[in-house]
């Protein structure tokens, strides 16, 4: 008996240790995956067996009878996993606001001779020639030029903008989709979890998963975690939830009021609120951000079509008729055009005004020295561009410091996450020595049983045969 129960000691010992080779193999595998945590077999003495042994009945009250794997544990790293969430969604926030400013600041080709800034002051100066030669014509071609370039390069700021607005859109209704895919992962993978496992093993590989998918979508949006189990998880979006175990609410995108997407659940269409993550980042450029640079452009353009218009309409063209509009009046940013009949015939263009007779140039005078006066509140034309120009060199530059700052603490707190749940390929390689060593040493055993079942059996008694 006691042979055979040696037997079954070692093999238990032969299969722990094995087991626990196989753990060790599974973190060397996965030491570059995504999202993995470090995982440890768990070992304890097998239960003992009680009672007498011996001829006389008193022997050993118990006997330990081997080893078994109780659990393999996975590196628990709850409280860094969810600073890693709340920097991440920070993170998304500014990274989306920084990619877009990004995109917009060459656009401004600020400062430079391409730039909006340029085209006003040539537009001034030659009015300013006008008025210095009021029956010139080639004076008056210039005008038209330039005033057909300050609209130009309006009307390409504002497209600029408004295609800004447009991808950003869509990428708005991307993350939608990529928050739809993720959730519905996750939810299943709570049914998985959910299911009863052999034992006391946890389906850890399973958990690996839907931690990294649950980073992944802190980036998109900012999340609320509640329970780590399967049924019991609760993921919430703007104090709704999202995933609620196995089930998820799905986010559709619908045309908002401005014909842009606007998401909202699919289950009674209400107003999805995106309060962080890169979801928030995007909805702050397209509603707010870049919506208030068009408004500060729609009013500089009002500003200089309303005003040139108010006075050139009083004055006289070269043949001495009334002159009209010198800009197509009630137009924005996004149509702002010169008189048709001026750059059809730019004689019409007026420079002075009846009845002060030839080389008048009060007209021409009076619109040149518009680009000093304070026509949008306390701010002329020029600044006013210029202040909007600074806004958006402001925003980008808050942009790039702040997705700096955040990557940085993100990074800090994944580095912590390692340290604890990272695989370390020199901590496995020692544990691989070890687990090989009591393997080894297990599997001696079974010789030492051999040699002695082989001394009883074979070679005991035979003195005086």
């Amino acid at each position: 008996m006691s042979s055979i129960f040696g037997l079954n000691i070692a093999l238990s010992a032969i299969r722990a240790q094995q087991y626990a080779m196989d753990v060790t193999g599974h973190n060397i595998a996965n030491a570059n995956t995504p999202g993995y945590r470090r995982q440890e077999a768990i070992l304890i003495a097998n239960d003992p067996m009680s009672g007498s042994f011996g001829t006389t009945g008193v022997g050993m009250p118990q006997l330990g009878t081997g080893v078994l794997v109780h659990s393999v544990r996975r590196a628990q790293t709850d409280f860094l996993d969810t600073q890693v969430r709340t920097a991440n969604q920070w993170m998304g926030t500014w990274d989306a606001r920084n990619t877009a400013l990004g995109q917009l600041e060459p656009l401004l080709a600020e400062p430079g001779d391409a730039g909006l800034s340029a085209a006003i002051n040539r537009f001034w100066n030659s009015w300013y020639d006008l008025s210095a030669a009021p029956e010139s014509l080639p004076s008056r071609v210039a005008v038209v030029e330039s005033g057909v370039a300050l609209a130009d390069r309006i009307q390409t700021l504002h497209h600029d903008l408004r295609a800004l607005q447009v991808d950003t859109d869509g990428r708005i209704a991307a993350a939608a989709h990529d928050i739809n895919a993720i959730a519905a992962e996750i939810a299943g993978l709570n049914e998985q979890i959910t299911q009863p496992m052999p034992g006391v093993y946890q389906p850890n590989d399973l958990l690996d998963r839907r931690s990294e998918l649950l980073e992944k979508l802190s980036q998109l949006v900012r999340i609320e975690v509640y329970g780590q189990g399967g049924v019991d998880m609760i993921v919430s979006v703007g104090g709704r939830a999202i995933i609620q175990g196995n089930q998820f609410a799905k986010i559709d995108i619908t045309t908002g009021p401005t014909g842009m997407s606007q998401l909202v659940w699919a289950e009674d269409g209400s107003e999805v609120l995106a309060t962080g993550g890169e979801l928030k980042g995007l909805m702050e450029i397209r509603d707010d951000v870049v919506g208030s640079y068009l408004e500060s452009l729609d009013d500089i353009t009002e500003a200089i079509i309303t005003r040139v218009n108010a006075i050139h309409s009083t004055g006289i063209t070269m043949s001495g008729a009334p002159a009209g509009n010198f800009f197509v009046p009630g137009t924005t940013s996004a149509d702002i055009a010169v008189n048709p009949a001026l750059t059809g015939s730019p004689s019409e263009v007026a420079a002075g005004v009846a009845g002060n007779g030839p080389g008048d140039n009060w007209v021409a005078d009076s619109i040149a020295k518009l680009g000093d006066e304070a026509l949008i509140g306390t701010e002329t034309i020029g600044s006013a561009y210029s202040a909007l120009v600074a806004q958006i060199g402001s925003h980008a530059e808050e942009a790039r410091m702040r997705t700096e700052m955040y990557t940085i603490s993100l990074n800090q707190r994944r580095t912590q996450r390692e340290s604890i749940a990272g695989v370390s390929i020199d901590e496995e390689m020692v544990n691989m020595v070890k687990f090989q060593q009591a393997y080894n040493a297990a599997a001696r055993i079974f010789t030492v049983i051999d040699e002695m079942t082989d001394l009883i059996i074979n070679r005991m008694g035979i003195a005086g045969r």
